[in-house]
């Protein structure tokens, strides 16, 4: 039987609060080299900036393949952005499983790990939240770092602000949290002391004059592919950089590649894995630095949260089962 688990189960089934621990577990084996994963794969179909991605890995006893849409049309349809499905196949005996609905594991998972980066890379004394763009990836993530502790102020800028709005709304009706909406990037992220980058925007989001020098932790998460990115050169020069893979970071990261190919960085200017500092074998913040998470979001997370999402519906007997082959 094939058990297919949409969107609303697994939001029930894997909140990002439980999301975390798992995340983890998850980075600190996969930089430790215990965890598989094959490097993402990328088509571009024929039309306008259209992306497919193809993220295979394997945790535990299965295999989880996710396939990523990135299609500039579907907002015509009122569609996400981002749209996908993670097949998960039974690892010794080849037999899929389940079909999962990709687009919510995407946001909880991204989410868990940024408050992962948060805890070991943010000041201890952090009290400002900040968000450039008001997407699902900004929901997910108002909720995972709200999971951390109680912020003194929220604030939130979107080149389109109805969406903003809109995201205020549901946060204080949702969530129970006050939400301010600013009207611009720098108002966003003044003196705050965690700033999250969460657009679809190829261009940097921020400048570097608007991001102060006190100890500032940004979260990365929107920008995709070598030449698209959301933070400027100045910025990721004086910045401390972990990522979430070297590897990718280094095939994929237009935050990290840009400067690199402008002569102003080196590979070397990343300072660790996130995986490495949750175990401890690398530093998070040093002193009142500011810091970058680079997130491109890796397949083994995918595969690890697939796997516990998938175990969780056979134990409480929910999803749709249907016969196949």
């Amino acid at each position: 039987m094939l058990r297919v688990i949409n969107s609303a189960t697994v939001r029930e089934l894997y909140p990002i609060a439980d999301a975390i621990p798992g995340m983890k577990q998850a980075l600190v084996r996969f930089s430790a080299g215990q965890l598989h994963q094959h490097p993402r794969v990328t088509y571009e179909p024929p039309g306008e900036g259209a992306k497919v991605l193809l993220m295979p890995a394997m945790s535990g006893g299965t295999v989880g393949l996710k396939v990523l849409s990135m299609f500039p049309r579907a907002a015509e349809r009122g569609l996400p952005g981002v749209q996908g499905i993670v097949l998960l196949i039974d690892a010794v005996h080849g037999e899929p499983v389940a079909v999962i609905d990709g687009t919510a594991v995407t946001e909880i998972r991204t989410a868990a790990v940024s408050a992962l980066a948060t805890t070991v890379m943010a000041p201890p004394d952090a009290e400002t939240l900040s968000f450039i763009g008001a997407g699902a990836q900004a929901r997910s993530h108002l909720v995972g770092l709200a999971s951390l502790q109680a912020w003194k102020s929220i604030r939130i800028f979107s080149r389109t602000v109805a969406r903003a709005e809109q995201l205020m709304a549901w946060a204080a009706e949702s969530a129970g949290l006050a939400v301010e909406v600013v009207g611009s990037a720098a108002a966003a992220v003044r003196d705050a002391d965690v700033i999250c980058t969460v657009t679809s925007a190829s261009e940097p989001v921020l400048a570097d004059a608007d991001v102060a020098g006190h100890g500032t932790h940004i979260n990365a998460i929107g920008a995709f592919g070598p030449t698209w990115r959301e933070l400027p050169t100045a910025l990721m020069a004086r910045s401390r950089i972990v990522v979430d893979s070297r590897e990718a970071a280094l095939a994929e990261a237009g935050d990290l590649l840009v400067p690199v190919k402008e002569g102003v960085l080196s590979p070397a200017a990343i300072a660790g894995e996130l995986g490495e500092i949750l175990a401890g074998r690398v530093a998070g913040r040093i002193g009142a630095e500011v810091s970058v998470f680079k997130s491109l979001g890796l397949p083994i997370e995918d595969a690890v949260a697939c796997e516990e999402i998938y175990r969780r519906a056979v134990e409480r007997g929910i999803g749709e089962e249907i016969a196949f082959p």
